[in-house]
């Protein structure tokens, strides 16, 4: 409803709302004008809200700012602007519109998918959901023992599998190790010790696993299996940006371990990005030095985020019955698109299916945002069983259009039917109509059809005598099944610029309305070099640039028919190749023409086929 428009009171009105928004009129989606006011209140549009999905083993967390929500760009990293803490979410909480939540798993399974998700317009943009899997196990690098069965150190094991590890002369037990969920038990340090220690006793009354070891105690500990003094580590180096984990809990990042046992592994990763980028590495503690490769992760981001930004993005329409649109120009094939390109699709007939999935997709990070499109057919696919109708577009004395976005566009003046197919037999269908600018006043004509050669017991018709704009809306068919199917209307004098004069090129047609169309073609017998049809489109441009005409030439007639027992080619003399010239073709004396004498020059600077060939006089 647009601005400073008056409603006189005791108006009714139905709202509905686009894609992607909720309207919070309930059940009945209208309001009343009493004495100024709207009852039961003023109707509003609002962006719906994602809900946190339930992934078993996942964790969703939101990135907050001082206690506030982040912004999609906050969370790409503004200028000045820190990644702040994250405020674990419960199922179905719901998430607004523009909003990226985090998707982690719980300790011992991995990430598989997308870990950012962006909720747009009650949908999240992503193509597949992330679902949690149980993480493997590398093999450590043994010492005083081997793998049996080919493992060997380095190689990853998966969840729930066993490897055998057998001693070397001099050292027992031997041991299976076991992998539960990215964890290898029994420890390195439980298996293959020298024998000369094993009576030796451990002060496990003193350091139970994974307890904490002051300075002051490292003297009064064993060697290790290589008879080494085992040294504790002091902290790491703090990362910027990064959650730092000890045996898969996060340390805190204000109480930090004074020192760590030989032996502790930190894990650190990268907070990530809203693109997805996800970098972790770990230290171990080894005899007191921490042992690995520690990385940069604004580096780490700021390459990432170039990388992806920079890729393309492959279309592929596979769907049957979606047309998709790049620039006014619709994608026939598959095609490359730079970062940043925007495609909008809709079905092909928009009377006849019903489309889901995103209008509009971009191309982010190599991958196209949003839902993918599918088109399904309405009743009349389906032997007008329990689906929504199908509705039949017929117009007269003026022109109407589909626009790439699945409107349709109906120019000033134009007599336009509606026909809404069901069965009579059960009943009335009913058409409810929503203006742009609302006006009880304006009423239509609707009813079964008695026009001949129309079926009156399966077309239900409205009818827009001599289209004007306020006649703009949503028009929508319901059945008594209470399936609906709806058509959004814009009546625009829409016309297309004019087209330039070229030299030697000649229009056959007249006009730039909406729906006017253009064939060309070449004086002087020159080539025509682009489309030879040129249509108005709803757009206000034409299908195609405007062709040129070249002269052109044909080349050599090169004669490739295979020949049969008893051909040969014949001889051809060129008489002109420019379009429309002749080659002719003659056998030597004894011989047979068979098939066309001359050939043509086309237009494509090639010559007509098929050619002739010679054959013996008595074959």
């Amino acid at each position: 409803m647009k601005k400073n428009y008056y409603i006189i009171t005791g108006t009714i009105v139905r709202v509905a709302c686009g894609k992607g928004y909720g309207l919070n009129l309930e059940p009945n989606a209208t309001a009343k004008c009493v004495r100024g006011r709207w009852k039961p209140e003023k109707p509003k549009c609002e962006i719906q809200p994602c809900h946190v999905p339930a992934t078993e083993y996942g964790i969703y967390t939101m990135p907050t700012e001082s206690g506030h929500l982040m912004t999609a760009s906050q969370v790409l990293g503004t200028p000045g602007i820190g990644h702040g803490d994250e405020k674990e979410l419960n199922e179905t909480d719901p998430i607004p519109n523009g909003q990226v939540i985090h998707f982690s798993c719980e300790y011992g399974y991995n990430v598989q998918g997308p870990t950012n998700l962006r909720c747009w317009l009650g949908e999240w943009a992503v193509t597949s959901m992330p679902e949690c899997v149980a993480a493997p196990c590398e093999l450590p690098l043994l010492h005083g023992a081997t793998y049996e069965a080919g493992y060997r150190a380095g190689l990853t094991v998966a969840h729930a599998s066993s490897v055998n590890i057998a001693c070397e002369a001099g050292r027992s037990p031997p041991a299976t190790l076991n992998c539960h969920l990215g964890r290898l038990q029994p420890t390195v340090h439980d298996f293959c010790r020298p024998l000369a220690n094993l009576s030796r006793p451990r002060p496990t009354s003193e350091y139970q696993s994974g307890s904490d070891i002051v300075r002051e105690d490292i003297s009064e500990l064993e060697p290790d299996v290589d008879g080494k003094t085992v040294t504790d580590c002091g902290p790491p180096a703090r990362v910027q940006g990064t959650l730092i984990y000890r045996d898969g809990a996060e340390v805190n990042g204000t109480v930090i371990m004074e020192g760590y046992p030989h032996g502790t592994e930190i894990t650190f990763r990268c907070i990530a990005s809203i693109m997805g980028e996800k970098t972790t590495w770990k230290l171990i503690c080894e005899h007191g030095d921490w042992v690995g490769k520690s990385f940069n992760c604004e580096e780490l981001e700021a390459q990432s985020e170039e990388l992806l930004n920079n890729n393309s993005c492959t279309f592929r329409n596979e769907e049957p019955h979606v047309v998709s649109f790049f620039n006014d120009l619709e994608i026939t094939e598959t095609v490359d698109f730079p970062a940043g390109a925007v495609i909008v699709s809709r079905c092909s007939d928009i009377g006849k299916y019903a489309m889901t999935g995103s209008q509009a997709r971009k191309c982010i990070g190599g991958s196209w945002d949003g839902a993918k499109p599918t088109c399904f057919g309405l009743n009349q696919e389906n032997d007008y069983a329990k689906k929504p109708p199908t509705i039949l577009f017929r117009h007269s004395q003026g022109p109407i259009a589909q626009t790439n976005d699945g409107k349709l566009l109906v120019y000033p003046g134009t007599v336009l039917h509606m026909e809404c197919l069901w069965m009579r037999r059960f009943g009335n269908p009913k058409w409810n109509v929503t203006h742009y600018i609302p006006d009880p006043e304006r009423k239509y004509p609707e009813g079964w059809t008695t026009d001949p050669g129309r079926d009156s017991q399966l077309e239900y018709r409205l009818s827009i005598m001599g289209a004007v704009k306020e006649d703009s809306g949503i028009y929508r068919c319901e059945t008594p099944a209470r399936q609906s199917h709806q058509v959004e209307i814009i009546v625009e004098d829409v016309h297309c610029p004019p087209l330039p004069i070229r030299r030697g090129l000649v229009a056959n047609g007249l006009g730039t309305q909406l729906g006017t169309e253009i064939r060309f073609s070449c004086a002087n017998g020159n080539a025509l070099l682009g489309a030879h049809t040129l249509v108005c489109r709803a757009s206000g441009n034409w299908s195609a640039p405007l062709p040129v005409c070249e002269s052109v030439e044909c080349g050599e007639v090169v004669q490739d028919t295979p020949l049969g027992e008893g051909e040969r080619r014949p001889r051809v003399a060129v008489v002109s190749r420019g379009v429309g010239g002749r080659a002719a073709f003659s056998c030597p004396a004894g011989w047979a023409l068979r098939g066309p004498s001359e050939t043509v020059c086309l237009p494509a600077a090639d010559w007509a086929r098929p050619f002739p060939v010679c054959t013996g006089r008595y074959n």
